[in-house]
């Protein structure tokens, strides 16, 4: 199954960016949506690095939508295949959906911080991002 959606979240983010005329100049690149999706039988997500430039280097990040209407995050966080990691992108505070800002997760409901590899760098959180096992090669990623 291909999901290439973008959340409504992420489409009114962007047309409010581009309203407020701030261009990819003055913004820190965000997580895009991820695309070259595909769910194996055995329930895990197969992710095309191919499909998705922005993992092409280290702070790249894509957001995957679920059909649950849960999002993971998957970052580069290192060169090779052991430096990438999923993450569940709801906040463990109070499980709000939280966005890349800066280079950083950010918490909307009440401004828990993350680096991008999930780890809590301010509260009121009181532990960081959930992180899935991920798998990877030269060319796939396979989460769960």
């Amino acid at each position: 199954m291909k999901d290439t959606n973008i959340s409504r979240r992420s489409a009114l983010c962007g047309v409010l960016a581009l309203s407020l005329g701030l261009g990819v100049d003055f913004l820190p690149e965000a997580a895009q949506a991820a695309a070259g999706i595909t769910q194996l039988k055995n329930g895990k997500i197969q992710v095309t690095l191919a499909a998705n430039k922005a993992l092409a280097k280290v702070g790249g990040s894509v957001i995957l939508n679920l059909n649950d209407g849960s999002q993971l995050g998957i970052v580069r966080t290192a060169a090779g295949v052991k430096g990438f990691s999923a993450l569940n992108l709801s906040c463990p505070h109070n499980f709000a959906l939280v966005n890349e800002v800066g280079g950083k997760w950010v918490c909307p409901a009440h401004g828990s911080v993350f680096a991008l590899n999930g780890k809590l760098l301010q509260g009121p959180a009181r532990q960081g991002l959930s992180s899935i096992p991920v798998a990877a090669t030269a060319t796939t990623l396979t989460i769960g």
